[in-house]
């Protein structure tokens, strides 16, 4: 029988509650579970003491991880836990085997299966990975381990789930629960009044193609943007930059160096010793900013990170809570998290905080009312803990807007409106006399709002209409 919950680790009560849930699937039968918890709310260590309870009673524990942030990080934190030998399966490292906790790359594990002991728990980081082939194939070749995936965001590029591989999901407490508790830091988040454009870009796989995106946004026009935000917004501060690929963080990088502010690009083909002594620079603050392309999306584990810059679109829910996730975790004298946003994830997706329901099926998301103040702060109503700000220059889509200024306007709304109802038109009418008239944002606001649409869509609308006209 399977214990219920370890008791040598020093856990969160949440901690505690989500190892007592997952083993009491296992107990029930569910052999594979998904575990659901926000960055930074300690996932690692959750599957660091159920792999010590494995360990304690002579049972194999295999991790698989797909990026050597995440093999160094898994070895380090479940090693340290369990206390535990923990062997790495990689290339450029030597093996243990006879460890009885392995940290594996995937890509390494799937050719040289026969190499580990068969395990009894299997454990997936950042689970929703777990449907590629690789994940499949090493999940099918011990069909009798116990599997638990864990992971921030448990959905799909196209939103679905992972009722196909898992079983049961346990979820953990929200991002706004987190942050109210002190364990994720504060945030506010200021939205570029020009966005990256993604008029014309394709979408592929769920997303929306790199090479349209790079050639849809020119990279130096974008980087004297991020420059002059940074020195407003968070000058000083430790920055991690998404940029939508190598040649775009290269320039983001190269424009912040001859700014002053010392910068590095980092991606993927980086050697890893000059990744591991550019983020060793960057702890230290010899490094104030770091880009990447498609490096730290996911399980870059550092809380001096004070600041993120979004420069990458995205149409995937999952990459912009990775990226975004980045900044939330506190450090001492961290009072909240800067998070500059120079694309529209914001609008298209919400804040962290917004509240998501974590299913095998899906993500639900809940719409949030969005609450303006007269400098231009907006907050999510019952949310204290976030603040976010709408940079000098753009209007606010997304909540009630005093609408003294513009009683012009509003005149012409009217008339379209009973002119419509008069003449019997479809709502599409008003639509296109809106589109064709342009009017300021706080007008499709209010359009928006009479006909029921999501809280995004003016500001979508609006974006439309300003790109149209550049």
């Amino acid at each position: 029988m399977l214990a219920t919950s370890p008791k040598a680790i020093s856990l969160r009560p949440y901690q505690r509650a989500l190892i007592q849930s997952i083993f009491e699937y296992w107990q029930q039968g569910d052999r594979c579970v998904m575990a659901q918890l926000p960055t930074g709310g300690g996932k690692t260590i959750i599957f660091g003491a159920i792999a010590q309870e494995f360990t304690r009673r002579d049972d194999a524990v295999l991790i698989l991880a797909h990026r050597e942030e995440l093999v160094m990080q898994a070895r380090d934190k479940v090693g340290a836990i369990a206390n535990a030998p923990v062997g790495i399966i990689k290339a450029g490292h030597q093996p243990n085997h006879s460890a009885p906790i392995q940290v594996a790359s995937v890509q390494s594990l799937v050719r040289r299966m026969d190499a580990i002991e068969y395990p009894s728990l299997i454990v997936v980081d950042e689970a929703h990975h777990s449907t590629a082939g690789t994940y499949r194939r090493i999940l099918e070749a011990y069909p009798n381990a116990y599997v638990l995936g864990v992971s921030a965001t448990p959905t799909r590029l196209d939103g679905s789930g992972f009722d196909d591989i898992y079983e049961s999901i346990v979820c953990g407490p929200t991002v706004k629960d987190l942050i109210d508790g002190g364990h994720l830091s504060r945030f506010k988040l200021f939205a570029d009044p020009k966005p990256m454009t993604t008029k014309g870009v394709r979408k592929q796989q769920g997303d929306y193609s790199t090479h349209d995106l790079a050639d849809a946004n020119d990279a130096i026009e974008l980087s004297g943007n991020l420059i002059a935000s940074y020195r407003q917004h968070c000058p000083g501060k430790r920055c991690v930059v998404f940029a939508v690929n190598v040649e775009h963080s290269c320039t983001i990088a190269a424009r912040y160096n001859a700014a002053g502010i010392p910068a590095k690009h980092l991606d993927g083909k980086t050697p890893d010793e000059e990744r591991r002594e550019a983020l060793r620079q960057f702890e230290r603050g010899e490094l104030l900013v770091l880009t990447n392309c498609a490096l730290f999306d996911e399980g870059l584990d550092i809380c001096s990170i004070e600041a993120i810059q979004c420069a990458k679109p995205t149409a995937s829910l999952v990459r912009w809570l990775q990226m975004v996730g980045r900044a939330l975790r506190p450090a001492p004298g961290k009072d909240h998290a800067i998070i500059l946003d120079h694309t529209k994830n914001w609008a298209l997706h919400g804040l962290p905080t917004r509240p998501r329901t974590w299913t095998l099926e899906g993500v639900q998301i809940e719409e949030k009312q969005i609450q303006v103040n007269p400098e231009g702060e907006v907050r999510e109503l019952d949310a204290p803990a976030v603040e976010v700000a709408i940079a000098e220059g753009a209007d606010n889509a997304l909540e009630e807007i005093g609408l003294t200024e513009n009683q012009e306007w509003i005149l012409a709304l009217n008339d379209l409106l009973a002119t419509q109802k008069q003449r019997r038109y479809k709502p599409a009418w008003v639509y296109h006399q809106l589109a064709l008239m342009k009017p300021p944002l706080s007008i499709w606001a209010t359009y928006g709002r009479l006909r029921g649409y999501k809280p995004g869509w003016a500001w979508h609308r609006y974006q439309e209409q300003q790109e149209s006209t550049a």
